[in-house]
């Protein structure tokens, strides 16, 4: 900064006096551009999104004790990161008629402004309960991407005094006496700890320019809590690198209940980028604490001297009272043990990314030919939410695979399975917490009547087992399955999945049902039935997926449900929901299809999504049915219900109740329903349209009306091209199978239903 220009502290001086008329005034005069103004939020300065011109933007009436330098030195910042790491959702800088990045402009009240025009980036600030884990990870993850892309940047000004900077937090003292006794208390013993344990070290920590500002109202999200967007870089400066993560965690969470929980995931996103040295991880927690003492005091002090200051920061003091009652030294060591990486040398991935050329040829060596999805293979090698990454780097929408339930790689799910291994791999030969914990769980969310739990490894041997038990209580040899139904890859649940006969494959043991077609039933089931049982083959189980998946999906259909389950049950059979597809949340009405139905089943089959992708299923059934099957044949599964599956299958379920993944999947199901329907009126070649939460099975036909299963994987193989990942499915296999996981937002709905478009275009 110019050594003969005094420095005056923009806390210190009031906002710009500029209301919308004399904006709106500059605007035109200063960037030819005209627009309907609304006032945003500032601190200090004056800030305007203007609508109505050739695109949105932001207009910037800086502080006037913001000196040019300070100005440059934000504006030669974000031509910096849009430089290093350009998919970063800062925005732009856009120049006056003459070319310039800052003009300047003098007030009513005769003190100079700078003024910039900005993009305007779209998005929403997130209420201060709403983030969840992945949300917050992903926070973490740009916070650190920002201070990587900033890393290699300096400006001279950068080192200005600005009391927002948590290295000043002794200053902090001089102030005390404007809070009453209870704040005073807490940020004293915030300072007495800072002057004794932080002072010392913060010397040698790593240090740069910092955005320094990661709060809520800085960051924009879209409806999956996803940023994107980063704005006001007002208070940047040159300071440690970890005080950014501590600024972030300490204004994000504000104080809202289980934050300090919610500090491990956003900590582990930002480690994941940038991982912290021992100091800074050892500090962390005195930061954070010193972050909210600083917007108490700062605030408290700012509206005794003006008017239209922001109002008194509840969030702080909350966090400063949660961070007292647990004790500062209990928050420090866990904060820091959330940033450090597990104990022992750091993990090796035990493989190396290959040329996907190469990849392939060995895998068909080794795999020989088993089948791959798309006819130009997806070398994958990274997951995150609802998109997957290839070897290239190129993402991939997925709205195909029902497994990650809560998106991939969900932290929590991760955090738990890491945490679990840690501590105790063992079987339920042992007393543990973990499965008598889920299993209580399941049973409380579980039809009525089902009270006993067995877990296993997978939907396949839940369904192996139920056949089992099935045969053993009833007495009988017979199985109804629908006509194109998949159970489960063992001998006996191959069987009962036509979709994987072989051509004259058909056991004589099977029976096979219609699935829906939107009439009732006309005694169908039960001549199919009957002919079973006069075969010598009397029914003991109707396996049924309630959505129909396989079948093209079909579901919703109580009244085929119930005269289905009505029909073998008068025939001795039991009557089994396999929720291994369709289950938990994905139809939008609760956790399992069969709840709609209102029918009690005498077991429910769990698997795919149960474990976000880590092998753990379980079937649940009633007490008199499983009890005896298990005193008469002592079973037992070595990993079935090991603790490492069960804490993975707990942290799943409590992210779908969190997150409210079931109103998630009801929501943006709707949304893309919605569409759909206006891309299949645009397009011969789709034909029908079903859908229930998120689950769809689109039709495709070809040129004479009829189902045509190779434009049905053509389509899949265009919007793989596109970036966007769906199936195929059906007995005709012309059946477009859409069922992303149920993080899927509106947003994604929107991009999804954009490529499907332009692949159909192409059909």
């Amino acid at each position: 900064m110019s050594e003969d220009v005094p420095m005056t502290d923009p806390l210190e001086e009031p906002r710009p006096a500029f209301d919308r008329e004399l904006a709106a005034r500059v605007l035109e005069e200063r960037y030819g551009l005209v627009g309907e103004l609304h006032e945003l939020h500032g601190e200090r300065d004056v800030n305007f999104r203007v609508d109505g011109a050739a695109r949105r933007v932001l207009i910037k009436i800086h502080n006037p004790a913001d000196l040019r330098d300070v100005v440059e030195m934000r504006t030669g910042a974000l031509a910096h990161i849009r430089r290093v790491d350009p998919s970063l959702p800062i925005p732009e800088v856009l120049p006056t008629r003459g070319g310039e990045t800052i003009a300047a402009v003098t007030g009513p009240d005769g003190r100079e402004s700078l003024v910039q025009l900005f993009t305007f980036l779209d998005g929403r600030h997130a209420e201060r309960d709403e983030l969840g884990t992945a949300a917050l990870a992903g926070l973490g993850r740009d916070a650190a991407r920002l201070g990587r892309a900033l890393r290699g940047y300096f400006h001279p000004a950068a080192g200005y005094p600005i009391q927002w900077d948590v290295r000043h937090t002794p200053a902090l003292r001089d102030r005390l006496p404007l809070l009453d006794e209870e704040r005073r208390a807490l940020v004293t013993e915030v300072i007495d700890r800072f002057d004794e344990r932080v002072q010392p070290v913060l010397e040698r920590l790593r240090a740069q320019v910092v955005h320094n500002d990661l709060s809520r109202e800085n960051v924009l999200v879209d409806d999956a809590g996803r940023v994107v967007g980063i704005t006001d870089f007002g208070d940047m400066t040159h300071t440690a690198l970890v005080c950014d993560l501590a600024v972030a965690l300490a204004d994000v969470l504000d104080g809202r209940p289980g934050s300090l929980e919610l500090a491990e995931p956003m900590i582990a996103g930002y480690c994941e980028v940038t991982p912290l040295e021992e100091d800074e991880a050892v500090l962390l927690g005195d930061l954070v604490a010193a972050r909210c003492a600083t917007a108490v005091v700062v605030s408290t002090w700012r509206r005794s001297r003006h008017a239209d200051a922001p109002a008194f920061p509840g969030g702080a003091v909350d966090f400063l009272r949660l961070l007292a009652g647990e004790g500062l030294d209990r928050v420090g060591a866990r904060l820091a043990t959330a940033a450090r990486p597990a104990a022992g040398p750091a993990p090796r991935q035990g493989y190396e990314v290959r040329e996907t050329a190469g990849l392939l040829a060995a895998r068909r060596r080794v795999l020989g030919s088993l089948g791959l999805t798309y006819d130009e293979p997806v070398h994958l090698v990274r997951g995150e939410g609802v998109h997957l990454f290839d070897a290239e780097g190129r993402r991939y929408l997925d709205a195909y695979n029902n497994v990650p339930v809560v998106g991939h790689c969900h932290p929590a799910v991760a955090a738990a399975i890491a945490t679990q291994a840690r501590r105790l791999v063992t079987n339920t030969r042992y007393l543990t917490e973990a499965s008598v914990e889920l299993a209580e769980r399941l049973v409380e969310r579980a039809p009525a009547g089902l009270d006993r739990v067995l877990f296993v490894n997978s939907g396949s041997e839940a369904n192996d087992i139920v056949w089992r038990i099935a045969r053993f209580a009833t007495g009988h040899s017979g199985a109804l399955v629908t006509s194109h139904a998949y159970h489960g890859v063992t001998e006996a649940t191959t069987a009962l999945s036509p979709e994987e006969w072989p051509a004259g494959f058909a056991p004589d043991h099977i029976g096979l049902l219609s699935p829906p077609s939107g009439k009732t039933d006309d005694g169908r089931h039960r001549r199919v039935v009957s002919a079973l049982s006069e075969a010598g083959h009397a029914p003991a189980a109707l396996f049924v997926d309630s959505a129909f998946t396989s079948d093209g999906v079909r579901g919703p259909a109580t009244d085929w449900l119930l005269e289905a389950a009505e029909a073998v049950r008068a025939a001795g059979g039991l009557f089994v929901a396999d929720e291994v597809q369709a289950g938990y949340g994905r139809t939008g009405e609760g956790l399992w299809s069969i709840g709609p139905s209102g029918i009690e089943p005498d077991f429910m089959t769990l698997g795919k999504p149960m474990g976000n992708g880590f092998p753990v299923a379980a079937l649940l059934g009633r007490a008199e049915l499983v009890d005896p099957f298990i005193d008469a044949t002592g079973y037992f599964s070595t990993f079935g219900g090991n603790t490492l599956a069960c804490a993975a299958a707990l942290a799943v379920l409590g992210v779908v109740e969190r997150e409210g993944l079931v109103e998630n999947a009801a929501s943006s199901g709707a949304h893309l329903r919605a569409l759909l329907d206006e891309v299949v009126s645009r397009h011969d070649a789709a034909g029908g349209l079903r859908s229930w939460g998120l689950l769809f099975g689109l039709d495709i036909l070809g040129t004479d009306g009829r189902a045509d299963a190779a434009s049905a994987k053509g389509v899949a193989n265009r919007l793989r091209r596109l970036g966007v990942l769906v199936g195929t499915t059906g007995p005709a296999g012309n059946v477009v199978k859409i069922r992303p996981p149920l993080v899927f937002s509106e947003g994604d709905g929107d991009e999804l239903a954009e490529s499907l478009d332009a692949a159909l275009a192409g059909s």
